[in-house]
């Protein structure tokens, strides 16, 4: 396996729980390579994959007990000073399409010396995916337009 798929199905896994969309709907984004591949190029193969180890551990302790993930989620990942800013940046990948800086004293202490951390979308083909669209039942600006006379549909009540 190389380096491009190796944890995928881990990185899907994490990721399910942490965007609140189904695996498939992340499949179908076409992103999930291209936001692991931002994880390694950044923070490092060690970094990403001691990350994953661990979420795979916190997946397979809690099962599909949703509460226990939920609470697991906050205590071992968002809570953790190590885990923590990792984690809020998948969930804005996914959603913006965009990587945004790691702390520089996070960086210091577990990104070593690796280069790309600063604010920038993923791909031109990230902003498009990104869930936000979806989320917000809207489409990205000048791309994926609605349609012909969609301004005359109603929106959805909330």
């Amino acid at each position: 396996m190389d380096k491009t798929t190796a944890g995928l199905n881990e990185f899907l896994a994490i990721s399910v729980p942490l965007t609140g969309y189904p695996r498939i709907s992340l499949i179908a984004t076409g992103m999930a390579d291209a936001y692991l591949s931002t994880v390694r190029r950044i923070t490092g193969e060690e970094m990403t994959n001691e990350y994953l180890t661990r979420t795979a551990v916190i997946l397979d302790v809690v099962g599909g007990n949703e509460p226990a993930l939920d609470r697991e989620i906050r205590q071992q990942l968002l809570a953790s000073l190590k885990y923590g800013p990792l984690t809020r940046n998948i969930i804005q990948m996914w959603y913006w399409g965009a990587w945004l800086p790691l702390p520089p004293a996070w960086m210091a202490k577990y990104g070593k010396d690796h280069k790309g951390n600063e604010n920038h979308f993923v791909s031109p083909e990230a902003y498009q995916q990104g869930l936000i669209w979806n989320a917000m039942g809207s489409h990205p600006e000048g791309s994926r337009q609605p349609g012909f006379a969609s301004w005359s549909i109603a929106p959805l009540p909330e």
